[in-house]
């Protein structure tokens, strides 16, 4: 499997600012000036290399779109877990293979229909090419319904809805697991406490397992409550985990559904997760903000193990990650 994030921010977009951007720039030229292997100038190539070497609180943003993240498996099947506003990149970047050429085929999973969640689904372009098959699934009813419902007036040209010429199937979730690929692929599904409902989805292929859990918290944390998640999400190659608060501000606002990186470590050092991707940040965050939850969600799974400690890394839009 190989895991790309399109978007990481939650509840709403939010772009990089111009006081952030020069904070960034005047940081970076300062290690520039401090830097015993500093590229020539002259050469874009060699400056282009430098910058890539930086730590990422440095050469990278975390991103400001909403979440949208792809998952491929080993024989290029094409999955798309949620449609925030990342799926437009998204779109950009497959319109430029076989879903350019209305040839292209996708399995597209839905947490849930928070509009930070579906935003970009009107600017995915290879749904209005002819040609293209998408299935789009979810554990909520009315889902086309509700995706149609953002397209009409006053709020969008009511015409794009029609001008969705690609082949779209809608598919309503139960209770057994779901096997696709020919039955290489199977996914398993669980409810996370959430406002309007929200799921997480387990994708087992391979012999390598991915877990989506967007948009949860977690405020009892005892042995019975705890259990259902550890499970869920037990011996996962890579974990995608809702870490938007402090711990703190998770408890605080405990009706938002929403976690914490302390929370994601503990799960995941539990279920013996092997990397963890701290998502959907705060879209009042900083990079610098995000760097120190970073921080306390590493530290803290070192608290808790010896060995076999889970990498806890940030989600950051463009970063691709082969399990």
């Amino acid at each position: 499997m190989r895991v790309r994030f399109w978007g990481v921010r939650g509840s709403c977009p939010s772009p990089i600012g111009v006081e952030a951007l020069e904070t960034r720039l005047a940081t970076v030229l300062a290690a520039l000036g401090t830097s015993e292997d500093a590229p020539d100038l002259g050469d874009p190539d060699a400056v282009l290399s430098w910058i890539r070497a930086l730590p990422p609180y440095l050469g990278r943003f975390a991103g400001g779109n909403t979440p949208c993240v792809e998952m491929r498996t080993d024989d290029d099947e094409v999955f798309i877990l949620d449609l925030g506003s990342g799926v437009r990149l998204l779109g950009n970047a497959l319109a430029k293979g076989p879903f350019g050429v209305g040839q292209g085929r996708a399995h597209i999973f839905l947490s849930h229909l928070h509009w930070d969640h579906i935003q970009g689904w009107p600017f995915f372009r290879p749904a209005y090419i002819p040609g293209n098959e998408f299935t789009i699934y979810a554990r909520h009813d009315e889902v086309r319904e509700r995706l149609h419902s953002q397209q009409q007036a006053p709020f969008f040209p009511p015409e794009s809805w029609n001008e969705m010429r690609a082949a779209i199937r809608y598919e309503k979730l139960g209770d057994e697991p779901l096997v696709l690929c020919d039955g290489g692929m199977r996914v398993t599904w669980h409810e996370l406490d959430h406002p309007s409902r929200a799921w997480a989805y387990r994708f087992e292929c391979g012999g390598k397992v991915f877990v989506y859990a967007s948009d949860g918290a977690y405020h009892n944390l005892d042995d019975s409550s705890r259990k259902p998640f550890v499970d869920f999400y037990r011996d996962a190659d890579l974990l995608v985990f809702d870490a938007q608060f402090t711990l703190a501000e998770s408890y605080e606002k405990k009706t938002w559904g929403h976690s914490s990186a302390i929370v994601g470590a503990e799960l995941a050092c539990e279920a013996n997760v092997k990397r963890l991707a701290l998502f959907h940040h705060d879209p009042n965050a900083s990079d610098s903000h995000l760097e120190d939850l970073l921080g306390t969600g590493t530290q803290y799974a070192r608290s808790l193990r010896d060995d076999d400690v889970p990498q806890v890394f940030l989600a950051r839009e463009g970063d691709e990650i082969s399990l």
